[in-house]
């Protein structure tokens, strides 16, 4: 083993000693190896970006645990020596309950101080991604962890990335023992502000005003439109035109997703989007093929109107295909729903349309990888979203690929004045338990 050898890594503008940058820094190696070269792996690493889109991080297998790093440098480790931990919810009776290996976190991060404690509850949260990707956890429900750091228990707890386990004799320090739980996860506990997937939220976009409100403040807000005449909470204001609103990287497929609001403006937005809605094979989809000045009228009334939302979607920069995100309640498809199909809308539930423009962007599992991105965004955009539903034609093929690769209800075939469509309802609880996130 080499010995240990103090680095220092750019983070926030501070530059290393051999000139070098990086996310994640001040950093200093693990107790007995400083580089990747010094460690032997049991398994290929799992590679994947930070939502930030730059910031790359990869785990490892080293048999007994696993190691977290960035390019050449290691940023954690979970060690295991031998403990296992109970991983059954407390209403499983002991002899049903499983247990599994108790995971204690070691960071590479240099001494306690303001910088490097906020560096440490960023590598902390980098860990627990990178092991919710590996193969060895992609499926598990819960996950039994130890910290050594008060602050960082503090921090799992506090932001609810971690709960203590209700069967840990201790509750703080080394010897307590933490659950970290899938669905708490993916709805972004913890996560830093610029590392979450939600890259844009407008009513967070002051720094030091109305972070404590937690979601936009209850109001009341009327709607008469068309089909529509109902009271319904007043929505919050949209990002601007061309603002990213979500970022994930798709492990499986190697690349960043991205979710842009349109840019009507942009040409490069709006020559992709014409140049889909003329193509004949979303034209049988959609029906909305028609001359620059339709479209530029269509994108310009989604724009304005404050319950629906026109983006699009981007594979590691390229431009991929169209996507609408909305409230139901305010829809106007909602009142042909409203009875006789099995569901109920609530005041801050959501809708959202999908096409995917460019033929080498389609497939299973890269339309996988978009609905569900599509679907996150719109719970955590407002947590009290309860489900997401969905009205796609019913003679479409991708009727079945939503009933393939999401963790949805069919619920009925229904009319609406312009087409047959089948009612699709994501439930909240459902999807961040069983929504393929790699």
């Amino acid at each position: 083993m080499a010995t240990q050898v103090q680095r220092q890594v750019k983070v926030h503008g501070i530059e290393s000693e051999n000139g070098t940058s990086h996310q994640f820094g001040p950093v200093t190696p693990l107790t007995g190896f400083s580089t990747v070269g010094d460690l032997a792996f049991n398994a290929e690493k799992t590679s994947f970006r930070l939502p930030d889109g730059s910031t790359e991080v990869w785990i490892a297998s080293t048999g007994t645990g696993f190691v977290v790093g960035s390019g050449d440098r290691l940023l954690a480790e979970w060690k295991n020596d031998g403990k296992q931990a109970r991983v059954s919810p407390a209403m499983v009776n002991e002899d049903r309950a499983e247990s599994a290996q108790l995971l204690q976190l070691a960071l590479g991060c240099s001494p306690p101080g303001s910088d490097s404690d906020d560096l440490a509850l960023q590598l902390t949260w980098a860990s627990i991604y990178a092991l919710w990707l590996h193969p060895n956890h992609r499926e598990n429900d819960i996950i039994a962890i130890s910290v050594d750091s008060e602050r960082v228990g503090e921090y799992l707890r506090c932001t609810g990335l971690a709960i203590t386990s209700p069967f840990s004799e201790s509750t703080s320090g080394p010897d307590a023992i933490y659950w970290l739980q899938r669905e708490a996860f993916w709805q972004g506990a913890g996560a830093p502000d610029n590392q979450h997937w939600l890259r844009s939220r407008p009513e967070g976009s002051f720094p030091g005003f109305n972070s404590k409100l937690g979601v936009f403040a209850s109001q009341l807000g009327f709607t008469r439109k068309g089909n529509v005449c109902t009271v319904h909470p007043v929505r919050p204001p949209k990002p601007k035109p061309g603002a990213v609103i979500y970022s994930r990287f798709i492990v499986e497929l190697g690349q960043q997703l991205e979710i842009h609001h349109i840019d009507a403006s942009n040409p490069a937005h709006f020559e992709a989007y014409t140049r889909w809605q003329n193509s004949d094979r979303v034209n049988a989809g959609w029906k909305e093929r028609g001359p620059d000045e339709k479209h530029r009228a269509y994108l310009a009334a989604q724009l304005a109107d404050p319950h629906t939302m026109s983006c699009v979607f981007l594979w590691d920069g390229e431009l991929a295909g169209y996507t609408e995100i909305g409230w139901v309640k305010e829809d106007n498809a909602a009142c042909f729903f409203g009875a006789q199909c099995n569901i109920v809308v609530g005041e801050h539930d959501q809708n959202s349309h999908i096409l995917v423009g460019e033929e080498h962007f389609r497939g299973g599992k890269r339309y996988e990888a978009v609905a569900t991105s599509i679907k996150h965004t719109c719970f955590l955009r407002d947590p009290r979203t309860r489900q997401v539903v969905a009205e796609p034609r019913c003679d479409l093929s991708h009727v079945h690929i939503q009933n393939k690769y999401l963790p949805q209800e069919k619920k009925k075939r229904f009319d609406l004045p312009h087409k047959t469509a089948m009612l699709f309802a994501l439930q909240r609880e459902r999807f961040f338990q069983e929504g393929h996130f790699v």
